[in-house]
């Protein structure tokens, strides 16, 4: 089983899910209310006071307890509590994610984040060791113009970026906040700068 195993951990599913349908959504949402419930049980003096009465009774007065604003207020610390546990997670499966070679833009598109919002939520979780995260992204090093340029794959940013030094001497690269989708993207932008500063052939 191991070569199985092996083969299937490092195979990649994309998309890595699908949007959940309005149904699943309900389905969550009800889950949700009942996990909320199950704490406010433990937590809500009202709760606590039924009880102590006899079960008849208390099945009966249970009914009442959504018209009453301490058990909704019960009801809300335990959606506050939650909202913490999902945050925890979170922080949790993006860790996992990012030593498992998931980028930023990966992160923030799960997240429902821009790359630069995941970052800053989750900083340094992605590992640029991982092996899959170069995986097909070799360096391009080129000759053009009299100049030369490499381009790279960063895949904490998930994108590429080149750095070039141009015939006339003048050396550039893109942004520190830019990375381009494509090696071929980057290239072109690396070619034109290499093209503008050329050096000229006077007649």
């Amino acid at each position: 089983m191991g070569p199985l195993i092996d083969a299937f951990l490092t195979q990649r599913f994309a998309p890595a899910w699908t949007d959940p349908t309005d149904q699943q959504v309900e389905q969550l949402r009800e889950r949700v209310c009942d996990a909320a419930i199950a704490l406010v049980r433990d937590i809500s003096p009202r709760e606590a006071h039924l009880r102590t009465l006899s079960p008849n009774v208390a099945e009966t007065l249970a009914t009442s307890n959504s018209e009453t604003s301490d058990w909704n207020l019960a009801i809300l610390r335990a959606l506050r509590q939650i909202i913490e546990e999902v945050g925890h997670l979170a922080d949790e499966y993006a860790s996992e994610a990012g030593m498992a070679g998931a980028n930023y833009p990966d992160l923030g598109k799960a997240w429902g984040v821009s790359r630069q919002a995941a970052r800053k939520r989750w900083p340094g979780v992605v590992s640029s060791l991982n092996p899959d995260a170069y995986r097909g992204r070799e360096p391009v090093h080129f000759r053009a113009y009299g100049g030369e340029a490499q381009v790279s794959f960063h895949p904490q940013e998930g994108g590429w970026w080149w750095i070039a030094t141009a015939a006339n001497g003048q050396n550039a690269e893109a942004p520190e906040d830019v990375t381009y989708d494509t090696s071929e993207e980057a290239s072109a932008t690396a070619g034109a700068f290499l093209a503008t500063n050329a050096v000229q052939t006077t007649a």
